[in-house]
């Protein structure tokens, strides 16, 4: 283990955005004084025909500003737009290609093959992008559901509104839904089964239609007898696991995929391994005898993050075959780590007295060295230890999925 070995992320996790700066749109644009005043089409001071020449040298977020002034503004963004292929373009240079991969994981109904995006799927990530960009975090709760004698959370899984919610031996289904006439969101209880200890509940990068042809195999599940057969490539048992290990020892503790990556990753209690489909007989992983209590793994960051004995941080480069420790990560008024997880630049911590912390990642020593300057979030929840993260933002909410041992709490974020 070398300590003092640093992790390079792949991409610059800042990027400049280029204005306007000589163009006022408050000049061009009259902006209604109040709430109810009818629009005037004479608040238009320039031909319709310029106004979208002018839009098309906009950066993405003077653009969302100008969308939003008046119906007549919005008509003419979309006009310009409807040839011009300005929030691929927006997307493609303003926002680091993993948090992209991010935001469309959790955007897209299907994992649409990047070739296949269209501009819709572009704007609403902008849209989502600079909306995770505030400074600071409001919270809003929406519910909580407590469960007894079911042996702990070990897993959560969300997609679009849906939330998965795991147990050692059962599943249970829950849907954030939306009040048509409050515009309020609540929790709505859905279907349970019963799943073996030894099974993890993923979501599935490709998913199919199930045999009765109505809904799609969203939530999937890895075995330990079969932990190298991969819903991302197909395989059958022997194509991903190569070579036989001598030093390979430990259970299955956790699995990620996901098709925009094309790479999976397998995390045993001493060692891990990833594959994509370029070359699956070659093994690309690193041995760790610090990898049985996992917080949090994702091929799309490249990162794995786990707790040793004594509660440090050890932070796995998946590509890197390195690996550094973290001995006094948080503050000792948050007694220790307990839950992780990284949503594009944004990094939620879950600690053992209960505080929910987030923190904005600027560079990879911001995640190893945690800055006060960078808090987005600290409450304290009324929940004990926080165990599991992961995040819904889909549609118009963006909200937390927050498990203690016994209870689930989501939380809406403005």
């Amino acid at each position: 283990m070398d300590d003092s070995s640093c992790l390079a992320w792949s991409d610059v996790d800042t990027v400049e955005t280029i204005s306007l700066a000589s163009l006022d749109i408050n000049s061009c644009v009259d902006i209604p004084k109040q709430v109810d005043q009818t629009e005037d089409t004479s608040e238009i001071y320039l031909p319709p025909e310029l106004m979208e020449k002018i839009v098309g040298y906009f950066d993405g977020k003077s653009l969302l500003k100008f969308k939003q002034l008046s119906k007549t503004c919005d008509d003419i963004a979309n006009n310009a737009l409807r040839y011009n292929k300005l929030w691929k373009k927006f997307c493609l240079g303003e926002i680091p290609k993993k948090y992209l991969i991010d935001l469309f994981t959790k955007q897209c109904d299907k994992n649409i093959p990047f070739e296949s995006l269209l501009e819709i799927h572009y704007e609403a990530a902008y849209q989502k992008w600079v909306q995770w960009q505030n400074p600071v975090f409001k919270l809003i709760y929406i519910g909580q559901h407590n469960f007894l004698g079911l042996n702990g959370v070990v897993k959560i899984v969300c997609h679009e509104l849906d939330v998965m919610i795991v147990f050692p031996n059962f599943m249970y289904s829950f849907t954030l839904t939306k009040n048509q006439i409050s515009g309020k969101y609540y929790v709505l209880s859905g279907y349970s089964k019963s799943c073996k200890s030894d099974e993890l509940v993923v979501l599935n990068p490709r998913p199919v239609m199930n045999q009765e042809g109505r809904d799609n195999d969203v939530f999937i599940t890895c075995h330990e007898r079969h932990s190298n057969l991969c819903p991302l490539h197909n395989t059958v048992y022997e194509v991903h696991d190569g070579n036989m290990r001598e030093h390979y020892t430990g259970k299955l503790v956790d699995v990620d995929m996901n098709s925009y990556t094309n790479i999976c990753c397998w995390v045993r209690e001493t060692w891990y391994e990833w594959h994509s489909n370029i070359d699956s007989n070659v093994i690309m992983g690193h041995l760790c005898p610090h990898l049985s209590f996992i917080l949090f793994t994702s091929v799309i960051h490249g990162l794995i993050i786990s707790r040793n004995q004594i509660n440090s941080i050890l932070i796995h480069g998946i590509y890197k075959n390195t690996c550094i420790i973290a001995r006094s990560w948080l503050k000792k008024k948050y007694t220790g780590t307990s839950a992780i997880f990284i949503y594009t630049n944004i990094l939620f911590v879950g600690t053992l007295n209960g505080f929910l912390l987030a923190y904005r990642l600027h560079c990879m020593d911001d995640l190893i060295n945690l800055k006060d300057k960078n808090i987005l979030l600290e409450k304290k929840l009324d929940m004990g230890q926080i165990n599991l993260f992961d995040i819904i933002d889909f549609d118009d909410v963006k909200a937390l999925v927050v498990a203690s041992t016994n209870s689930v709490l989501w939380i809406k974020i403005d």
